[in-house]
């Protein structure tokens, strides 16, 4: 895998974006790989819904994205890493935002964002907002990424969804990306096959589980699932993992040692205390 793949996960409403960018950054992380998650939606924040005990204490990518500059400093500063794994930070808004809360900014700043992600991380997950005409974040990303999971939903609401956005995302801005459609959270009752032929060059599809489902709602995607659904899901998950690293099974090339985000995240803190005594402040 390139370490510095930046990999969007965009789809309709309720099509399981925040689901899959938890478990893409589980599997990432896994190997070793630092992983930072940009939760985009304003709107709904995802933040606490994956993270709640340590949602608390984190900064809003907001405030982030209105400084008057940005650093790779004030990245990790913003960033939070989870404590279940220290190779996992989020970057998101927090409860109570909304798309009034912070000032407006321009593409420019994205680009220097993810500039910056991409040199902090081995791997960029981009947790996109569905409605793309509100969110420049989400636009961008979707413009710049190395890969694009697409998410699509077996139901008339995801068909409609795609019908208005699929023309707005065919244009040559978006098409340097790889991407990935995949049919999410299919129940068995579903018609999967004629959702495949409507919907047109499906990869993978991925089931619906009522364990995944259940983690959804009490705000526990960090568990891990297990039983034969789980199984399901996991065995076309790999699938999707092996269309992301298409270098898996080849020597990977040998890439300059990281510390977790965690550690990096501390270390900076532990910098910030000890900077005024080196101006002659502290003495």
């Amino acid at each position: 895998m390139n370490n510095k793949s930046l990999i969007a996960v965009w789809g309709s409403p309720s099509s399981g974006k925040t689901l899959t960018t938890v478990k893409l950054a589980q599997a990432f992380a896994a190997q070793k790989q630092n992983v930072l998650i940009l939760c985009c939606d304003a709107l709904c924040p995802s933040i606490s819904t994956i993270a709640p005990q340590e949602a608390a204490k984190h900064a809003s990518l907001g405030e982030l994205l209105s400084l008057p500059s940005l650093s790779q400093e004030d990245v990790l500063r913003f960033a939070m890493p989870l404590d279940v794994t220290p190779h996992i930070a989020l970057l998101g808004y927090k409860k109570g935002d909304n798309a009034f809360t912070y000032a407006a900014y321009n593409r420019e700043r994205v680009v220097d964002l993810l500039t910056l992600a991409r040199h902090l991380a081995d791997v960029v997950l981009v947790d996109c907002s569905s409605f793309l005409s509100a969110d420049p974040l989400s636009t961008v990303a979707l413009e710049l990424a190395d890969h694009v999971v697409r998410l699509h939903s077996c139901d008339l609401k995801s068909l409609m969804f795609y019908a208005s956005y699929l023309p707005l995302v065919a244009d040559a801005r978006f098409r340097r990306a790889s991407v990935l459609p995949v049919l999410s959270n299919v129940k068995p009752s579903q018609d999967s096959r004629e959702y495949r032929h409507v919907f047109g060059g499906i990869q993978l599809t991925l089931p619906h589980v009522a364990q995944l489902e259940q983690q959804t709602a009490a705000a526990k995607l960090l568990e891990h699932g297990s039983g034969k659904e789980a199984i399901a899901y996991q065995k076309a998950f790999n699938q999707l993992l092996t269309l992301l690293q298409p270098q898996e099974g080849k020597e990977a090339p040998k890439s300059k040692v990281r510390l977790p985000f965690q550690s990096l995240c501390k270390e900076l803190e532990r910098l910030k205390r000890l900077w005024p005594k080196r101006r002659g402040e502290g003495q």
